[in-house]
C-alpha cells in the first residue's frame, strides 16, 4: 500500500512539476522548460528514490518507470488538452525535442552516477590490498533516519512554499480574468513584419549574472496590418539578432484575431483560431489547473503528515 502511494505521489509530482514549469516558461522563455524540468525530475528521483528504497524497499527502476511513463504520458496528454493549438503549428515538436534531448543527457548522468556509487560500494566491501577483508566501522543507529528526515523536511518545505505561491497566482488569475463579454471581436487581420528593434528588459536570471547584468537585450519583431486598421503586434525573439533578421527578411505574414477591450479601449491579438470565448476559457483553464495541482499537493502534504503522525503513535504504543 505504501509503495503504491509512493508511486502515485511520484507520478503526481511529475505531472505537477511538468505543468507548473511549462506555465512559467511560456511567460518568460520556452527554453526554460527544457532547462528546469529534467534536472528537477532527476533531483526528485535521486532524493525520493533513496528514501523510498530504504524506508519502503521500493525498486528505484520501478519508480523511474512510473515517473517517466505514467507521469510523462499523463503530462503530455494534459498539456495537449490545455493547449490544443500546439498540435497545429508544430509547437509540440519545438517543445518535445529539446526537453527529450536534455532528459536523455540528465538521465545518462544519473545512471553513470548510480553505477559509480555501486562500483565504489562493491570495492569497499571487497578485501583490501593486503588480502585481509575490510570491515566498515559500525554506524550510529538512527543516523540515516535523521538524514532522511532532514531531506524530507527540506523538500517538503520547498514544495509547500511553491504550492502556496502557485495557489495564490492561480486564485488571483481566476478572480481577475476578464470575461468574454468584456472583449469585442474585431475580426481576423493579416500582420506583416516591418522592423526588428533591440530592447532592454530585466534579466530574470539569478546570482552573479543578475548582479553584473541587471538588464539584457532582446530583439522584438514589430508586425503591422496593411489594411488601414493600424493594428500592431510584437514578438519577442530572444537575444538572437540573426533570428530576428531572418524573420524580418522572410517577410512571412501571420493571421491574428484582434480583440478590443471595451473597458480601456485597448486591444490584444490572439491566434486566428481563437475567439473571445475560447481565449477566456483557455485562461481560466490554466489558472484552474494551477489551483488544482497546488491544492492537490497541499492535500497530499496534509495526508502524509497525518500518516506519519499515526505511524509514530503506533510505534510508541508497541513500545
Amino acid at each position: 500500500m505504501k509503495k503504491a502511494a509512493a508511486l502515485i505521489l511520484s507520478a503526481l509530482f511529475y505531472i505537477g512539476a511538468f505543468m507548473l514549469t511549462f506555465f512559467y516558461s511560456i511567460e518568460h522563455n520556452i527554453l526554460y522548460f527544457s532547462y528546469i524540468l529534467p534536472p528537477l525530475m532527476a533531483a526528485y528521483f535521486v532524493i525520493a528514490g533513496n528514501i523510498y528504497a530504504r524506508r519502503l524497499g521500493l525498486n528505484r527502476w520501478l519508480l523511474w518507470l512510473i515517473m517517466n511513463v505514467v507521469g510523462g504520458m499523463c503530462s503530455w496528454i494534459l498539456l495537449i488538452v490545455c493547449f490544443p493549438m500546439i498540435l497545429f503549428n508544430a509547437g509540440i515538436i519545438l517543445i518535445f525535442l529539446p526537453v527529450t534531448a536534455v532528459f536523455g543527457v540528465v538521465w545518462a548522468v544519473v545512471g553513470i552516477g548510480f553505477l559509480c556509487v555501486w562500483l565504489w560500494k562493491r570495492r569497499a566491501g571487497s578485501t583490501d590490498s593486503t588480502g585481509q577483508p575490510s570491515f566498515s566501522s559500525p554506524k550510529r543507529t538512527g543516523a540515516w533516519k535523521e538524514k532522511l528526515t532532514g531531506i524530507v523536511r527540506v523538500v517538503g518545505v520547498i514544495g509547500l512554499v511553491l504550492s502556496m505561491a502557485f495557489l495564490y497566482v492561480g486564485v488571483k488569475g481566476i478572480v481577475t480574468v476578464r470575461p468574454a463579454s468584456g472583449y469585442e471581436d474585431m475580426g481576423v487581420h493579416t500582420f506583416y513584419p516591418y522592423q526588428a528593434l533591440p530592447t532592454s528588459v530585466e534579466n530574470t536570471s539569478t546570482g552573479r549574472d543578475k548582479r553584473l547584468n541587471p538588464t539584457k537585450t532582446v530583439y522584438v519583431i514589430d508586425y503591422k496590418t496593411l489594411d488601414g486598421s493600424g493594428y500592431q503586434w510584437h514578438v519577442n525573439t530572444g537575444n538572437s539578432k540573426s533570428e530576428a533578421n531572418r524573420i524580418l527578411a522572410a517577410g512571412e505574414s501571420v493571421e491574428r484575431r484582434v480583440l478590443s477591450i471595451k473597458e480601456t479601449g485597448k486591444y490584444i491579438t490572439v491566434g486566428a483560431e481563437l475567439t473571445a470565448d475560447t481565449y477566456v476559457e483557455g485562461q481560466k483553464q490554466r489558472y484552474f489547473w494551477m489551483v488544482g495541482l497546488s491544492g492537490g499537493y497541499l492535500v497530499l502534504c496534509l495526508v502524509g503528515w497525518v500518516i506519519v503522525k499515526q505511524s509514530q503513535k503506533m510505534d510508541n504504543e508497541k513500545r
